[in-house]
């Protein structure tokens, strides 16, 4: 093999912070990227990550583990980080006090940044609910551009709004993707481009089980579905819209939210007025993209949490692998 061929198949070193129970991760590796670590303070979903991964699976607090201490404790062999990736939560806020809890500045987004600024990747993938385009601080400030403020100077950056099912996930999950790549490679970020045109979108139909093979503790009861009815009827009269969405079995499923396990009401599917259920954990998992076999620990409300948190696989996927073509540039 030549020199050539050999800087060209090198993959590239991915960390994952707020990795959860590995939905990015997963697709980074399906991708071939090498994912190194991934890092979440929930016991739950690491359990879950370590079940499915041979590299390290790491239950530390990043507003007390810094990149510093990752390096001593867990990057002993002192790999070079080449990729970042991470979600960090726009609600996870963990200093107290009578600073402007909607300032990125004073959030977990913070502790983003620092493995940014000590590790100096090639690449940068932050990902967030579309909801942060819109926020602002008490001060007025928009909290999109505080952010890109804290990578403008070192990394040429893009936002992205894209739709899961544009990359093969039977899902319309809108995020927003922060792309960022290190200036001295002079290579300027474009959006990634969709593997699917919006008539061939995979449809929910696609990945539900057989009616038959439903247990019936998934269906709503007969108390439940007159509630829907009720508030549905009330609604109507307001002029509001309501809560209750029903699956349309030729289009991608709605965005399915870590609070599915409350009552399932963001995505229910209908035979009849009168048989109307909530989808089964391994649905919930196909419509994320996870494997069947994916293991995910937990009691329901833990499992249903982690799978609505995670970045659906099949999505992270295609921007593994944006990656790679774009680096290799």
């Amino acid at each position: 093999m030549s020199v050539s061929s050999k800087i060209k198949n090198k993959t590239y070193n991915v960390l994952d912070l707020f990795c959860g129970c590995g939905g990015m991760s997963k697709g980074l590796c399906d991708a071939g990227l090498n994912v190194i670590a991934g890092i979440d303070h929930w016991d739950t979903a690491i359990k879950s990550y370590k079940k499915n991964f041979s590299h390290m699976g790491i239950c530390e607090d990043l507003t007390k583990l810094t990149p510093e201490k990752f390096q001593e404790k867990y990057n002993r062999k002192n790999k070079t980080i080449d990729i970042i990736v991470g979600g960090p939560p726009c609600q996870g806020y963990s200093i107290s006090g009578k600073r402007d809890k909607k300032d990125p500045r004073n959030s977990l987004f913070i502790e983003f940044v620092k493995f940014i600024n000590y590790f100096n990747p090639k690449a940068f993938v932050m990902e967030n609910v579309i909801g942060i385009l819109s926020m602002k601080t008490v001060k007025n400030e928009k909290v999109i551009d505080i952010i890109m403020n804290e990578f403008k100077e070192n990394y040429n950056c893009i936002i992205c709004k894209l739709f899961a099912s544009d990359f093969k996930v039977p899902q319309n999950r809108r995020r927003v993707i922060i792309i960022g790549i290190r200036k001295d490679l002079n290579i300027i970020p474009k959006e990634p481009k969709p593997i699917l045109k919006k008539e061939e979108r995979i449809p929910v139909k696609n990945i539900l089980l057989p009616k038959k093979d439903i247990d019936k503790k998934y269906y709503l009861s007969e108390k439940a579905i007159e509630g829907i009815n009720r508030r549905k009827e009330r609604s109507k009269k307001n002029g509001n819209g309501f809560g209750a969405q029903f699956l349309d079995m030729n289009k991608p499923s709605y965005t399915i939210p870590a609070r599915y396990w409350k009552d399932g009401y963001d995505a229910l599917v209908k035979y009849s007025d009168t048989e109307i259920r909530r989808l089964t954990i391994l649905e919930l998992k196909r419509i994320q993209t996870f494997p069947d076999d994916y293991i995910i620990k937990g009691n329901n409300k833990d499992v249903i949490m982690q799978i609505g948190n995670a970045v659906a696989c099949k999505f992270a996927k295609y921007i593994g692998k944006y990656l790679i073509k774009t680096l290799r540039k």
